[in-house]
């Protein structure tokens, strides 16, 4: 007979059925034995228990003190999340939502086959209250902590936000920005007004001294003057893709594209060996240094070919390289740092897998709380923690007054027995 193959489950509960409770040895019959021992394999079962609802009814009543004044025998417990879902239930909610992309209105058919029924209008107002109350217990505690690190990739989506104008309701392509401390596995999503303007950047990294990871973008290049604080790395990514589009209209481009792929073999090689940033940093400019020479050369040598010049996706690729090779050049001066912005990149996934299934954001009050709640989802999914158990967590803090140091209740830090 086949034997189950054992798969790592998390389940709630483990029922184990032995041999002789459902069976019963016929007369004459007897157990097969393997080295003195019954020969006995194990099955596997996972049944699902649907999730049921209790609904707590609390019977308030007033009183009169010997003073005259008038009390009640209990506020609402749920009155500082602003709704009558439980710690748990609302956390749910959230994650549905903003972990696994489901719109609100899937979630009201399935509250509604689960017993609940709710009005799109009641839900929307029950989640973005609870995440108001995440924001004013949390964000200053986690925004601070993302922009004291060290090492920060950054990169910046569209989103189309509703807003209000004199003609009425408009929606108009607003920009989010992420910034990604790798190191620290904590990444803060940052909506202001939906700009994309110098003075986003400017602000939220008035005060930052490290190294700094993006893409092409000219608002990046304030960070590559002389007197900067910080050390500007261009992605080679980026730089990579402009050579590719050129390949099909002038095969020269595969020369600039091999020596990048020699550099990101040597990053995979430093991987397999496990080297500290230190290490990286030699081994760099050992290894990687002599191709960026190389590079820097050939592509100079292209911009004064008159013919390649005339290309216009091969002038692109030029232009962009020459432009950004100061800090494209970086990558030498921080073995902590990756040559490509796409961990960072990668970090817009889900923002952008939940507009595809919500189309929009309705309002830039939303757009904020969107922000947030991807912020404390996507770093709790980071560091290996249940996003859900998080939440309902904080919720708890926030009903119950848990006296509890807020920075050990960042998801790099988080523990559930805080």
């Amino acid at each position: 007979a086949p034997r189950a193959v054992k798969t790592k489950l998390k389940v709630d509960k483990v029922v184990v059925h032995e041999v002789d409770e459902y069976y019963t040895l016929p007369e004459g019959g007897r157990f097969m034995n393997r080295n003195g021992m019954p020969d006995v394999w194990e099955y596997r079962v996972i049944e699902h228990v649907r999730a049921h609802n209790v609904e707590h009814v609390y019977k308030v009543a007033r009183v009169k003190l010997a003073d005259g004044t008038f009390v009640s025998t209990m506020e609402h417990p749920l009155k500082d999340l602003g709704g009558i879902f439980s710690p748990e239930l609302l956390a749910r909610l959230l994650c549905l939502k903003y972990d696994f992309s489901m719109p609100e209105n899937r979630q009201i058919r399935l509250l509604a086959r689960e017993g609940i029924h709710i009005s799109n209008t009641t839900l929307n107002s029950y989640i973005h209250n609870g995440i108001a109350k995440l924001k004013e217990f949390m964000e200053d505690v986690f925004k601070g902590f993302v922009q004291q690190a060290e090492y920060l990739m950054v990169d910046e989506t569209t989103e189309l936000v509703g807003i209000e104008t004199k003609e009425g309701k408009a929606y108009r392509r607003k920009y989010l920005w992420a910034f990604f401390a790798k190191h620290m596995k904590m990444v803060y999503y940052h909506y202001n007004n939906g700009s994309r303007s110098s003075d986003v950047a400017k602000s939220f990294l008035e005060h930052f001294m490290g190294t700094l990871s993006t893409d092409g973008y000219t608002v990046y290049r304030m960070f590559d003057g002389e007197d900067s604080k910080v050390l500007h790395i261009g992605c080679w990514t980026h730089c990579r893709r402009l050579w590719v589009d050129a390949l099909p209209s002038d095969r020269t481009a595969m020369e600039i594209i091999d020596s990048i792929g020699d550099m990101f073999m040597n990053e995979e090689l430093f991987r397999t060996m496990r080297l500290s940033g230190e290490q990286i940093k030699g081994k760099r400019r050992q290894l990687t240094g002599p191709i960026l020479e190389s590079i820097h050369h050939k592509v100079v040598m292209m911009m004064q070919d008159a013919k390649i010049m005339a290309n216009d996706l091969m002038r692109k690729a030029v232009n962009y390289t020459l432009n950004q090779w100061k800090s494209l050049r970086n990558i030498l001066k921080d073995g902590a740092a990756e040559i490509s912005n796409n961990l960072c990149e990668q970090r817009m996934k889900p923002v952008k897998l939940l507009l595809k299934n919500c189309m929009n954001i309705g309002s830039e009050d939303a757009a904020e709380n969107s922000a947030f709640i991807f912020s404390l989802i996507e770093s709790c999914k980071l560091n290996g923690i249940d996003p859900q158990d998080y939440l309902k967590h904080l919720f708890e803090c926030i009903l119950h007054g848990k006296d509890c140091d807020k920075k050990t209740l960042l998801p790099c830090f988080y523990k559930p027995e805080c």
